[in-house]
């Protein structure tokens, strides 16, 4: 005799069913005489033949209350109640070491527990969800709420879907927010509201992409197509940054599952980190995490392969047969003598520095400069697989960018009334001759791979001089690779050509919207907190004095984003963690600028240009795709596109509905097309 659900599932039934309106009736009455439940419009969006012909077209709600283990991703198996206490106060530590004030730990902490509701296992894991975004991005407290509220809406929506046929998303309908997060304000609310739907249009993607799986697996046209979609309808850029962050606490938490040999869910997982979330950190000017998305996802993806490039950094620079014996000194962390990843630290470290003092010590370089930076980084495993793997390198030192550094200039001007173009001559000639008394220090090695992209700029833009030089450490010979750029040349490089910064282009924002301060150099920045985004007044001169750049963002202490409209003063007294905050925020501000004014200028560009949609085919083991279409585009563009026979067109669903070939497309649209063979009339 079957035994009685426990209290818990009763409880759970009966809220499936007010969710679902059933009554008893229809949950325990004979199957036949059941109705399908209500259907909303997102259920919509795919045909009625991909349930008619499933065993799970009508469910008992009772089948599956409360999901095992077994049936959650990966990352989402392990108990966490007991991490709880560590978790949450790792993540105090690391705010007010970013300079957050023990008033907004405490307000964060009421947050997760209100999101949670009071369950342990889900504020341990929105505790370490919100740490990764302390860690490595720069977000402020309302991005942290909105967070904590996001990933407990994800939990509970993953939760119930296990209960629910496959294709059913109505657990990822953006809806009704949490009943709580109204009173942290009308901001943390939008950003929610924002990343809930950005990760409602993941789970289409993912569902319109593959008839077996929920995760993501685009080409690399496909996963242009869902970083651009994802662009538009993001309303805010926090919001992104909220859903990159997801994307790495997947990652970690494959790792700490120690999945063994790679699941095609895993797989998944991992290139979409590659190909859809780093790509959109780096755009967002956040390389901290864009580097362990990647790294993260190389080491689960292509574990011997990570395993081999991290064997050859443990490697010494005289002992390249060791190997072997390399390898499993990386794997298990014995090492007793300097290795070749340790020298390059080393040798970057010396050469910074000595480059740093020889251009100070010019005359001729010091009389015509305002300002300048050197600065160094090994490059990234991730990358420097691609780069052996590209050109058939055997070993880590033969990858000529493998170490790097880069001087970025600012030229003085003349006088006050010199022309930009006059001023931007003098910054080509300073470039010139920094290369050449780099080259007078550190000879050319034997290919020296001298590249003028200033005199033949990229097709994108991109102007710098690059050359591979020599330096001897410890009676060794190390190649590395030199660049030089001015301050413009590096903003278009790091935020593509359509930065162009019109601020005052843009219309004065609503009173209250926008919250306005003096920051160390005497200009007015305005932080528009509706929109995501910032602006500044004397923009050419704000402009050129942000030299801070990707290079040294790992090893960077974030500072939070105080982007209340009715937060706290900046500057809360005179003392020095105050003084210190502010300096924080207005560095923080200052970095960040120009790669949000480069997104919502992508942004416009792409809303202008494109409208983005779901092909969805409901033939088993056919995937579906995104196509990206003209602006204004129709249905019948989308068949013309696709190249589909005449006689589907009368059979194609637009959200799940019969649909005129004129109807206008929008973004996130879903077109589908059942199988050919449903269309085809049986021979009498």
């Amino acid at each position: 005799m079957p035994s009685r659900p426990s209290l818990k599932q009763t409880l759970t039934a009966v809220a499936l069913m007010a969710a679902h309106n059933l009554t008893p009736a229809d949950c325990f009455g004979p199957q036949a005489a059941v109705e399908a439940p209500r259907r909303t419009s997102t259920q919509h969006y795919f045909t009625v033949e991909d349930s008619m012909h499933s065993d799970t077209a009508f469910y008992n709600p009772l089948l599956s209350l409360t999901p095992t283990r077994s049936q959650l991703p990966a990352w989402l198996r392990l108990e966490k109640s007991h991490l709880v206490h560590q978790n949450m106060e790792r993540l105090r530590h690391s705010m007010l070491s970013s300079y957050f004030t023990e008033s907004e730990v405490l307000k964060l902490n009421y947050a997760i527990q209100e999101a949670a509701d009071g369950d342990a296992h889900r504020m341990a894991g929105a505790a370490e969800f919100c740490l990764i975004m302390v860690e490595t991005m720069e977000m402020g407290l309302n991005a942290l709420i909105a967070a904590a509220f996001h990933y407990s809406h994800c939990i509970e929506a993953r939760h119930a879907s296990c209960a629910l046929p496959h294709r059913d998303l109505s657990p990822w309908d953006a809806g009704s927010p949490h009943h709580s997060i109204e009173s942290f304000g009308k901001h943390a609310l939008a950003i929610e509201r924002d990343a809930a739907r950005l990760k409602r249009l993941e789970m289409v993607a993912s569902m319109v992409h593959s008839n077996n799986s929920y995760r993501v697996t685009p080409d690399s046209e496909e996963a242009d197509n869902l970083r651009n979609l994802f662009l538009t309808e993001a309303k805010d850029w926090r919001a992104l940054a909220i859903r990159g962050a997801a994307c790495l606490y997947r990652l970690r938490g494959l790792l700490a599952s120690d999945i063994g040999k790679v699941t095609k869910e895993a797989g998944r997982a991992c290139r979409e980190a590659l190909r859809i979330y780093a790509p959109l950190a780096s755009r967002l000017g956040m390389h901290r995490l864009k580097n362990e998305l990647e790294e993260s996802a190389f080491r689960i993806l292509y574990r011997r392969q990570y395993e081999t490039v991290s064997a050859l950094l443990h490697q010494t620079r005289d002992s390249e047969e060791s190997f072997h014996l390399a390898r499993r000194e990386a794997r298990f962390g014995s090492s007793s003598e300097p290795d070749i990843g340790d020298s390059m630290q080393q040798i970057l470290s010396e050469v910074q520095a000595e480059m740093t003092e020889l251009l100070k010590n010019d005359a001729v370089f010091s009389h015509s400069v305002e300002d300048f930076s050197v600065t160094a980084r090994v490059k990234e495993s991730y990358s420097t697989w691609k780069k052996m793997l590209r050109n058939r390198f055997d070993h880590i030192l033969q990858v000529p960018d493998a170490l790097a550094l880069r001087i970025v200039l600012k030229s003085k001007k003349e006088s006050p009334y010199e022309s930009d173009a006059v001023t931007r001559a003098r910054d080509r000639a300073l470039c010139y001759y920094a290369q050449k008394r780099c080259t007078e220090r550190w000879a050319p090695a034997s290919d020296p791979r001298f590249k003028d992209y200033i005199a033949n700029p990229k097709r994108n833009g991109y102007q710098s001089l690059h050359y591979t030089a020599t330096t001897e450490w410890h009676g060794e010979e190390w190649n590395m690779e030199i660049q030089v750029r001015s301050g413009e040349m590096h903003k278009v490089a790091e935020y593509g050509v359509a930065s162009h910064w019109d601020y005052k282009a843009r219309g004065k924002p609503a009173k209250g919207e926008e919250e306005t301060y003096t920051n160390a150099d005497g200009y007015s920045v305005a932080i528009n907190d509706h929109f995501g985004r910032m602006s500044a007044h004397h923009t050419d001169a704000y402009l050129r004095r942000l030299q801070e750049w990707h290079w040294n963002q790992q090893d960077n202490t974030v500072a939070p984003d105080d982007d209340l409209p009715h937060a706290e003063p900046l500057i809360l007294s005179e003392e020095a963690d105050s003084q210190l905050r502010a300096e924080r925020i207005r560095a923080r501000t200052k970095r960040l600028a120009p790669y949000i004014e480069a997104l919502t200028e992508a942004q416009s560009d792409l809303a202008r240009e494109n409208v983005f949609v779901f092909l969805h085919q409901s033939k088993k083991d056919v995937e579906g795709t995104v196509l990206a279409l003209p602006a204004g585009s129709v249905v019948l563009d989308a068949i013309r596109y696709c190249e589909l026979p005449v006689a589907v067109e009368e059979f194609i669903t637009h959200n799940g509905e019969p649909t005129s070939l004129t109807r206008r497309l929008t973004n996130g649209d879903v077109l589908s097309i059942p199988s050919l063979s449903a269309l085809v009339t049986p021979a009498m």
